[in-house]
């Protein structure tokens, strides 16, 4: 029956369906999407008490998505006319360009309405990507506490646990007894961000135990809390990288991480659901970053077109300036190229090869970091094991290489042009077959050496970006490329010189 009246949403708006849509406080909320349409149509009406069953019986996120595509004029009303103890949930769900507009608009009093019911973490994260002048403005409408634990909170650093806590959690003293830990939960545990599981602190407040809230239910009510706690419980510091807490839910598939100081005092926790917006936001920069762009987690609509010219000219433009290594190197080598013109008609497909080659290497390493299964100091134990692998991967491209090539060139694939056949009449007395057993041998030999190399590097860039604390994803590539394409071209004529006659 519930859902039935809900569907009328989606129709045009009467008074009487008005009446019938009520909600219902003791059910979930309902977990459907709401169309542009219907959204427009109940702003347009202008009747404030649907809106505010539509917030209070709808889940955040549902109406969020609807906002997102109304007009600016629309949103504000809906921020103005429902209830903030339902409207705060919507408005952390919404995207940052649109809570800006919201702050720019809003009066302090009406902002302070929504600041004030937010959950800290949310509010921390809304307040970190916001312009500075926006930053005074919501801190001015937040009250004492809440400006006083946004403060606090931000000293930490960006990408800390510190920062990703909420300090609103529940902690009981190891000296109460079951029922006392019940009575503070009942009298507590509204305001905090969860209660399912319980921390138990000693008299200095350090973290010596946790439990879940089912199992509080197990035992008799006069026992103490300290005798049936969980002594072997997780925990980070508020100076653990994110990348680290992100391996500690994954490793543990725990769903709530208290977080401590130096000195084992509770000062928060972190739940799944920041790690879950944690990694989205990790593997939206790492696949922008193997794209060579600047990353940038506002959806592509909502772009504007500096802001993507921007984000792809920055990387264009440096890729073109170690490209002009490339060049320079080249052009030191424009007599063998004249020589025999053959040479350049396989340097490309070489150059290419070790490139994939390292690449597979480095994308391997960059995934095993992110995992934590290796560390820096295994360098040499990776670098020998990718030795051996990269000599016998060189080896079968090498041997495929040179009967590929020798095939293209005896059956007229790839033709030799005038300046070959001078070389081969007066360097190999006419006798082609030994100037193409020449040429294969030669891209089979750089082929095996640059494989070796490309494989070391795909290991040693990602691990030294590592090392100097810089995003592996983002260095290894554009310079693995850069080097392997200058030592490819190096090699290739080294060994052109020693082998191919005539230069």
């Amino acid at each position: 029956m519930r859902r039935k009246k809900f569907d009328k949403l989606d129709s045009a708006i009467t008074s009487h369906q008005i009446e019938e849509i009520k909600p219902d406080s003791s059910k979930a909320k309902v977990n459907r999407e709401i169309s542009k349409e219907t959204m427009d149509t109940i702003l347009a009406s202008r009747n404030t008490r649907l809106l505010n069953v539509m917030a209070e019986t709808y889940e955040p996120y549902n109406i969020a998505s609807a906002l997102s595509k109304v007009e600016p004029e629309n949103l504000l009303f809906f921020f103005k006319s429902v209830n903030p103890d339902n409207s705060a949930d919507i408005f952390a769900e919404l995207d940052q360009d649109l809570k800006e507009e919201v702050v720019k608009a809003f009066t302090s009093k009406e902002l302070f309405d929504i600041v004030d019911e937010l959950e800290i973490d949310d509010l921390v994260d809304f307040v970190d990507e916001l312009p500075s002048n926006l930053v005074s403005k919501v801190l001015k409408a937040a009250d004492k506490e809440g400006r006083e634990q946004i403060n606090y909170l931000l000293k930490f650093e960006e990408e800390s646990a510190g920062r990703l806590m909420n300090p609103e959690f529940l902690y009981v003293e190891e000296s109460l007894t079951i029922k006392q830990v019940i009575d503070k939960i009942k009298k507590e545990g509204e305001e905090k961000e969860t209660v399912w599981k319980i921390f138990v602190v000693d008299k200095t407040r350090q973290l010596v135990g946790t439990i879940n809230l089912d199992r509080l239910f197990m035992y008799d009510e006069k026992e103490l809390i300290s005798e049936v706690m969980d002594t072997d419980y997780v925990y980070v510091t508020t100076n653990t990288p994110t990348e680290d807490v992100v391996k500690v839910f994954k490793k543990y598939d725990i769903s709530i991480l208290p977080v401590t100081n130096s000195q084992k005092r509770v000062l928060g926790l972190i739940t799944y659901d920041d790690v879950i917006d944690l990694v989205q936001e990790q593997n939206t920069d790492d696949i922008l970053h193997t794209a060579y762009t600047l990353s940038d987690t506002t959806p592509y609509l909502k772009r504007s077109i500096f802001n993507l010219v921007k984000s792809y000219s920055v990387w264009l433009i440096i890729l073109l300036v170690l490209d002009t290594f490339i060049a320079m190197v080249l052009s030191n080598f424009d007599t063998p190229l004249q020589t025999i013109p053959l040479l350049i008609a396989f340097l490309s497909p070489l150059m290419a090869s070790n490139s994939n080659a390292a690449d597979q290497s480095a994308t391997i390493i960059i995934r095993e970091l992110a995992l934590g299964n290796i560390t820096p100091k295994e360098y040499l134990r990776l670098s020998y094991k990718e030795f051996k692998t990269a000599a016998y991967t060189g080896l079968m491209l090498a041997t495929f290489s040179f009967a590929w090539i020798l095939f293209e060139l005896t059956t007229g694939i790839v033709r030799a042009d005038v300046a070959d056949i001078n070389i081969i009449s007066s360097f190999y007395n006419g006798n082609s077959t030994i100037f193409y057993i020449s040429l294969a041998g030669l891209n089979g030999l750089a082929a095996f050496i640059s494989i070796i190399i490309a494989k070391i590097l795909g290991v040693s860039i990602p691990i030294i970006a590592k090392k100097i604390k810089l995003d592996p994803a983002v260095m290894s590539q554009p310079v693995i490329s850069t080097i392997l394409d200058i030592v490819s071209i190096i090699i290739y004529f080294v060994l052109a010189n020693l082998i191919m006659k005539g230069l």
